[in-house]
């Protein structure tokens, strides 16, 4: 953050399975609130997976993947029908259910030692199958398995990219000390990839996963470090690198499209400005040049602009400027304050931290319409991060005097909540991309 209910459909409680971590096993539990909207929700029907050890766990992990979006209506059956592959004669049966969306899958542990999991999506009216998928990976990635499957299940019936695979970073702060974290989109698997006894702000992934970049000290300053990853293993892969330290403290980074270069806000002599700084060469080219605070930069999907905030009318508000020809325009008027910025995906929003009525919380900016809509009705959300398929926004909450990490979905739909394990102080979120297939 800038600085130097509606009626509640339903209510649901997900406790993960223990994790080992390089401290020991660690659980994180969720909790989904989806928000009344029935009419546009679409039905679908997750059979218990064939097979024997972890077969049902895929079909309660794939279910709880399409509730917490808010646009799915989980359909319960009855014990006793076939789980077996549809065929023509069966659709009739359960069209008789009012079954529209149909999920059915087989689990297996190979002789290999590998696992194997299938799946089949049938459309009930129309009586077709919709998607069929197979997949063989090692035991300790059924998890990663059952996104997978729920990846193409959302993708098919929404149209959009599912994003059940992809990872969330954050940062649990104690007394002491200060860790980065890795974890799976769903709270799940959480693993330490840096800790510190200074603080770590503002934890950025790099387009395609392999980085991360994060402000802590060195020296006693501020400065950038980028350290590498593995991203579907969610583990580092080698040691932090120091950017610059340029003279003055440096913060708040973030990445170009390719990957080549930060923005990163440097502050000296009282002034704070954006500079845009090769990784290759660790030069830098300023962005703002005034003696206000101009801080906070995100770039556009194509680099061409760069959102930020900046306090030169008295207190915070959203800017835009071109990256190649310097042309600076205000965004936001709503509001005493807005900071926090981060360009959408498709560049069609903004997601920021609007401060009004003594609360701080997470809202859009239309990039056409120039309306800021309030998401959240929190008093203290900060560090908002955009999914990348641009539908759900994780940020920094409180409660009960702790840090935790909440989703709220684009549309104000599906509200959720991660309380970390054994109370963590959980901050500064960031959302990581899609994994190639």
């Amino acid at each position: 953050m800038f600085s130097v209910f509606r009626t509640v459909n339903s209510l649901v409680t997900l406790v993960c399975l223990s994790t080992a971590l390089f401290s020991g096993a660690v659980c994180a539990q969720v909790e989904v609130e989806i928000i009344a909207d029935e009419g546009a929700k679409i039905p679908i029907t997750v059979l218990p997976f064939e097979g024997s050890g972890s077969a049902s766990l895929m079909s309660e992990i794939i279910s709880a993947d399409l509730l917490k979006t808010g646009l799915f209506a989980i359909q319960n059956i009855e014990k006793g029908w076939s789980r077996a592959k549809l065929t023509e004669s069966d659709y009739r049966g359960w069209d008789d259910r009012r079954v529209q969306n149909l999920v059915i899958g087989k689990f297996a542990e190979l002789d290999d030692g590998r696992i194997q999991g299938t799946f089949w999506l049938y459309d009930i009216p129309g009586e077709a199958m919709s998607v069929g998928y197979q997949i063989k990976d090692d035991p300790a990635q059924i998890r990663r398995m059952a996104h997978h499957f729920a990846d193409l299940i959302y993708e098919k019936l929404t149209g959009d990219k599912g994003i059940f695979r992809t990872k969330i970073a954050y940062v649990i702060r104690a007394k002491d000390q200060s860790t980065l974290v890795i974890a799976d989109s769903d709270g799940h698997n959480p693993r330490e990839v840096f800790s510190t006894n200074e603080p770590i702000l503002s934890p950025r992934w790099s387009p395609d996963g392999s980085q991360i970049a994060f402000v802590s000290f060195a020296n006693r300053k501020a400065a950038v470090h980028v350290v590498p990853v593995d991203y579907e293993r969610s583990r580092v892969t080698g040691k932090p690198k120091i950017i610059g330290p340029y003279p003055g403290s440096n913060s708040a980074p973030s990445w170009s499209p390719d990957g080549k270069s930060l923005a990163i806000a440097i502050s000296k002599d009282g002034k704070s400005n954006i500079f845009i700084v090769s990784l290759e060469d660790q030069t830098k080219r300023q962005i703002t040049n005034n003696r206000w605070i101009n801080t906070e930069p995100s770039f556009s999907s194509d680099g061409r602009n760069i959102v930020f905030t900046s306090d030169r009318t008295g207190r915070p508000q959203i800017y835009q400027t071109a990256v190649q020809a310097v042309s600076e325009v205000r965004l936001t008027y709503e509001g005493r304050y807005n900071a926090s910025p981060q360009f959408s995906p498709k560049d069609d929003f903004v997601a920021l931290i609007h401060y009004d009525e003594r609360k701080f919380n997470v809202g859009t900016l239309d990039m056409k319409s120039g309306v800021v809509q309030i998401l959240t009705n929190g008093s203290l959300d900060q560090s908002p991060s955009i999914s990348p398929n641009g539908k759900v926004i994780v940020y920094a909450s409180e409660a009960n005097g702790r840090g935790i990490l909440r989703f709220v979905s684009k549309n104000g739909r599906a509200k959720l909540r991660y309380v970390g394990p054994k109370g963590d102080d959980i901050r500064e979120p960031s959302w990581g991309p899609f994994i190639k297939d």
